[in-house]
Formats: C-alpha cells, structure tokens, sequence
C-alpha cells in the first residue's frame, strides 16, 4: 500500500487528529511524518511526532523532534518518547531531561515514569 502525503496531512490536519489511523497507515507514512517535523508548521510537526511514534520503526523520526530548535516540537517528541520501544524510549528521554527548557524536562521525566525508566 503506498502512503501520499496527501493522505498523511489528511489525517493530522484536524485539530484532533486520528492517531489511530495514522499509525495504521504504517511504516510508508514515517518519510511523509519526517518532513512535517521538519517542516515550517510547529502544529502540524508536534503531530507528526506523535503519530510517528506510534508507528513501528518511528523512534528515527522522534529523535528527530527531540533535536529540533522550537521547544513545542521537543516537547512533543518528549510525550511521544513514552510509546516508543524501551531502548529508544531511553535514547530521547535522556537527551530531553537535560534540555534548556524546563517545561521539556518535565514531560521527559513524566514519560520515563509512565514508562517506568525514572
């Protein structure tokens, strides 16, 4: 099944996004989520954060978020964290709980809890 951009933008356009629908469209959707995050639209790239991190073989994309330079996209990268595998989980958590921001720090620390890595 090949996945358009059309399709992704679709599904996270809405102000309440289907997640689980954008997770079902699959691993095809993970370059069409990596260039919304990297992308001019803060809104529309801290969806596709999350969305990507609900997608096997989406932690790429999520670290991503996690480098970005606009706080909102790291910190949607810091409450997607909680749904990726452990190790990766831990990978972007522990870049985000040193951020300059405190806000970022402190859903970092609230999605190490969830996920029991705190």
């Amino acid at each position: 099944m090949s996945v358009s951009m059309q399709e992704v933008r679709r599904l996270l356009d809405p102000e309440e996004p289907n997640y689980d629908a954008s997770a079902a469209l699959g691993p095809e959707a993970l370059p069409h989520l990596a260039q919304l995050i990297r992308g001019d639209d803060v809104m529309l790239a801290s969806k596709a954060t999350y969305a990507a991190s609900l997608i096997q073989g989406g932690a790429g994309a999520v670290e991503s978020a996690a480098e970005s330079g606009n706080p909102i996209i790291r910190v949607a990268a810091a409450a997607a964290a909680r749904n990726l595998p452990t190790q990766e989980s831990q990978q972007v958590l522990a870049r985000l709980s040193d951020d300059q921001d405190a806000g970022i720090r402190k859903v970092a620390r609230k999605s190490a809890n969830i996920r029991g890595l705190a």
